[in-house]
């Protein structure tokens, strides 16, 4: 339990000062490439299959390779790196849970400001009851709720909040 607030708060840091800071760098397609590992990292989750989400998270993270070498993209890959390699190396499904939240909230910006491509619908999800009531967000490509922090214990709980990408017609 320590070392899992120990890893959210280094998290937390590290988002907290790259929320912001998305280098004009970035390109549309470029996110891409981050969204469908994130999406199996979050299917997987929802799964309970921490190894499955483990290897999306190594996919995530080998995607992160191609990311610009611009300073000002390096504190938004720096958290990004870190939080899939938290979760690539969890040792248990509640510390890969606690990584993706902040690799969650990461990505829901970099989308944000830069975009996507239209490959893919990219919906917000919000489960209240996360985190001991403090709630986390989570994306997703449809609006049927797959909640990744709870799994099967509580797999549709939470609402849709937003789409933040939409697919091209």
């Amino acid at each position: 339990m320590k070392l899992q607030k120990t890893v959210l708060f280094v998290l937390s840091l590290l988002l907290s000062q790259s929320l912001f800071a998305h280098s004009k760098a970035f390109t549309p397609e470029f996110v891409d490439t981050l969204v469908a590992p994130y999406l199996q990292v979050q299917t997987q989750l929802a799964g309970d299959d921490l190894a499955q989400s483990q290897a999306a998270a190594r996919e995530f993270s080998a995607a992160l390779t191609s990311a610009p070498k611009t300073d000002d993209a390096k504190a938004t890959v720096t958290a990004l790196s870190g939080s899939a390699q938290v979760i690539a190396s969890a040792d248990d499904i509640a510390t890969a849970r606690t990584a993706f939240l902040a690799l969650s909230g990461e990505l829901k910006g970099l989308i944000e400001h830069v975009g996507t491509t239209g490959k893919t619908d990219v919906f917000v999800v919000t489960c209240p009851m996360a985190f001991a009531g403090k709630g986390g967000n989570w994306l997703q490509a449809d609006t049927k709720v797959l909640n990744p922090y709870y799994g099967s214990m509580m797999l549709h709980c939470g609402s849709v909040n937003s789409q933040i990408a939409k697919k091209a017609q």
